[in-house]
């Protein structure tokens, strides 16, 4: 029986929703905008060429001062939310001031204030009037005014920049038609890098004074250059933007102007465990996959975020590899795993309360791996020239699912029903068990079976083998429960196929004797990283001296030494485990530092305290030592490390170490509720979203209900509140 509404997904609060339909059709958008950075205010001129009538516009908390139909005074009703312009007409005007609370962003940094848009989904109706549906595509003009020095960027092509004494106005026009949420904005004090690939302009933009890193986004003209060689359609526009903000918290793909957070920003010891060209890949991959072709409605969303997660993944096969990428797919399934323990839903689902509800796991990995499933299945020539044909016969237009499956099935020539009924559309999660000469599977999968591959039919197989390797190029999207003798997974772990490798390790975690650990530190020590490090994570369940003997390594590679100080986090109350990690509290890597504090927490010995405590004053990327700190004092949960936690973390001034103290903080019970109510009205959208882990376990169900509650808090944060309060019940 097909799944078609998945577990623990739908809320009494959601709503079934289609795309709509309208008596009038928007042709440009005209936007003449004053930005006050310091007053947080817009003040702003729109002008809307449509044809029909009763013109709807979303605006959100708007001051209008004066709204003109055809050049004559309107007739028109506004909630605060929604402009309703009576009558036929060719041309509206609005003039209006606004002080956004949600989608345009003022954030106060050292020397000025940075103002750019920052979400997604309903968010452009927070700063222009706007029809703010992703299925209706039009042309854009923005004339943005800025005090010197500030400049203003946003999307296409610069037309002119007039100087006005004290000030300058920037004339951007975006001459293709594109969706409500690609329109961008962003003011602040930049540095400028510019390069060029075939014609196109590629410009880099970093807050002022941090010119030193924009080596971190070279990455892009190498992602440029294969995914339109991939594709077969040349990047589509004139120019890309890559703008790095201190008010992101990801990347948002605004069309020709990617918005990416300033995390992007590290140096070389970073750059030994965190890069940016995932990031760079992603949101450079949206030009083509929501940009160029747009979701027509957010229940479609995965054809731009599970299409811009699987191309990133083939950048990572182009430039680093098979293993690199199987190892990115397989990360993916792991965090989609995660979400699946919490609910199960079609990746295609119409019910939500916010359409950020379905920015989740199901849309970007799942969907990720359904394109690898599809391309396996049609084989990859068939697969790209499948993608070509899609962006070239929807350029410009929004789509569903349905437009994307039958160009499938047309370059194909086969059904493609069963896949996009099982996997897209319901919530069918494949299971295959595998024991020793024994298979049973709901789905067809391939199996290896020494050198060869067979295909199992959806029923119990039996094999004389010394293994088997189920799906060892990772496309069945099933759950695989490998019970096979630990015989039989020691030779499992040898297998050339990194997938099959992966699994053996895993599985081995089962057993605790000498063979095992031997077999998980031969993998620990030996083997491509990824590889290493689930190996790693294995010994730290096994939790026996000899898997702790294993893992007192000093391996070479600063992502597998992650693994190990992670896994070694599970030997509670043991000295020698300790002193293997107190060694490692002055490591170059930032991360294995900072994972070495944090597993001296959970160890729990307290003589580790003030040697952990010297390190929060420790520069490092992204404040991962500091915020590790904090984390750690709160599994030692004392009055002192409280004390400190409440000084130096819930009332730092970094965002970074604020959100590490909010977020571990219940550790600390019920003497942290005060601080909690102090967290949970934080200026930060990030310190607010990481106070909800702490409400959780204190089951804090007020505070929860207060943030789902609250009209402008974040909808992440509120659909995330909201989800917890029934897991409370």
């Amino acid at each position: 029986m097909i799944d078609r509404l998945g577990k623990n997904y739908v809320l009494k609060e959601h709503e079934i929703h289609y795309p709509e339909n309208y008596d009038f059709k928007i042709s440009h958008y005209v936007y003449f905008l004053e930005i006050y950075p310091e007053e947080c205010k817009v003040k702003g001129k729109a002008i809307i060429e449509y044809e029909g009538k009763n013109l709807l516009l979303h605006a959100r908390h708007f001051q209008i001062i004066k709204l003109t139909l055809n050049g004559e005074e309107a007739k028109y009703s506004y909630d605060g939310e929604k402009i309703v312009i009576q009558g036929e007409g060719k041309e509206a005007e609005i003039e209006y001031e606004t002080k956004p609370v949600l989608g345009l962003t003022f954030k106060r940094l050292k020397d000025y204030v940075e103002v750019a848009t920052t979400g997604e989904v309903d968010q452009a109706r927070n700063w222009i009037p706007i029809l703010d549906d992703p299925g209706v595509k039009t042309t854009t003009e923005f004339y943005i005014t800025v005090r010197k020095p500030y400049i203003a960027l946003s999307n296409g092509r610069l037309i002119n920049q007039e100087d006005k004494g004290d000030a300058t106005t920037f004339h951007w026009i975006m001459d293709k038609p594109h969706s409500p949420y690609l329109n961008s904005l962003a003011v602040g004090v930049f540095s400028k890098d510019e390069e060029e690939w075939e014609g196109i302009k590629i410009e880099d933009y970093l807050p002022k004074g941090h010119e030193e890193f924009f080596w971190n986004l070279s990455s892009v003209k190498k992602a440029m250059e294969f995914f339109s060689s991939y594709t077969g359609v040349k990047y589509p526009y004139c120019r890309y933007a890559q703008v790095v903000l201190f008010s992101m918290n990801g990347g948002m793909e605004y069309i020709t102007s990617t918005h990416l957070t300033w995390r992007t920003l590290h140096d070389k010891v970073a750059d030994k465990v965190y890069s940016s060209e995932n990031l760079i890949a992603h949101e450079l991959a949206h030009q083509w996959f929501g940009d160029l072709i747009t979701t027509k409605d957010w229940p479609n969303i995965w054809l731009n975020e599970g299409f811009a997660s699987y191309f990133e993944a083939l950048y990572v096969e182009h430039e680093k590899g098979k293993e690199e990428f199987l190892y990115n797919l397989y990360s993916k399934w792991k965090g989609y795993q995660e979400e699946k323990e919490r609910y199960t839903r079609p990746i295609v689902c119409r019910y939500y309360k916010w359409g950020d509800e379905l920015f989740d796991r199901h849309t970007y990995n799942k969907g990720a791996l359904f394109l690898h499933k599809l391309r396996n299945f049609l084989g990859d020539e068939t697969f790209k020239k499948g993608i070509k044909e899609y962006l070239e016969r929807f350029k410009y237009r929004s789509v569903d699912t349905e437009d994307f499956k039958k160009v499938m099935e047309e370059v194909s020539g086969k059904d493609l029903t069963f896949l996009f009924d099982q996997l897209v559309y319901s919530a069918f999660n494949p299971v295959i068990g595998v024991e020793d000469g024994k298979i049973k599977t709901d789905v067809e999968v391939d199996v290896k079976v020494g050198k060869d591959i067979k295909k199992i039919k959806p029923k119990e197989d039996i094999f004389t083998a010394d293994y088997v390797c189920v799906d060892p190029n990772f496309t069945s999207l099933a759950e695989v429960e490998d019970k096979q003798s630990e015989e039989a997974l020691i030779r499992e772990s040898n297998d050339e196929e990194l997938i099959c490798r992966i699994r053996a390790v895993t599985s081995l975690s089962r057993f605790s004797d000498f063979k095992a650990i031997q077999t998980l530190k031969e993998r620990l020590e030996n083997d491509f990283w990824g590889v290493s490090y689930e190996a790693a994570i294995s010994l730290g369940k096994i939790k026996n001296e000899e898997a702790l003997n294993a893992l007192l390594l000093n391996h070479d590679n600063p992502k597998v030494m992650v693994g190990i100080v992670k896994a070694l986090g599970e030997f509670k109350f043991n000295k020698k485990a300790e002193e293997f990690l107190l060694t490692l509290l002055d490591a170059e890597s930032y991360h294995v530092r900072a994972e070495a504090i944090s597993s001296l927490g959970k160890i729990g010995f307290t003589d580790a305290k003030e040697k952990i405590l010297k390190h929060f004053e420790d520069e490092s990327y992204v404040d991962i030592v500091p915020s590790a700190v904090i984390e750690a004092l709160s599994y030692f949960a004392d009055d002192e490390s409280f004390k400190f936690v409440v000084d130096r973390g819930v009332r730092n001034e970094k965002e970074t170490i604020r959100a590490s103290a909010a977020r571990n903080l219940w550790r600390f019970g019920d003497k942290s509720k005060e601080y909690l109510n102090f967290l949970v009205k934080d200026p930060s959208p990030i310190v607010r979203g990481a106070t909800i882990k702490s409400l959780e376990e204190l089951k804090m169900k007020d505070l929860l209900r207060a943030i789902v509650d609250n009209e402008d808090e974040e909808l992440r944060n509120r659909s995330n509140a909201l989800r917890i309060l029934y897991k409370l019940g």
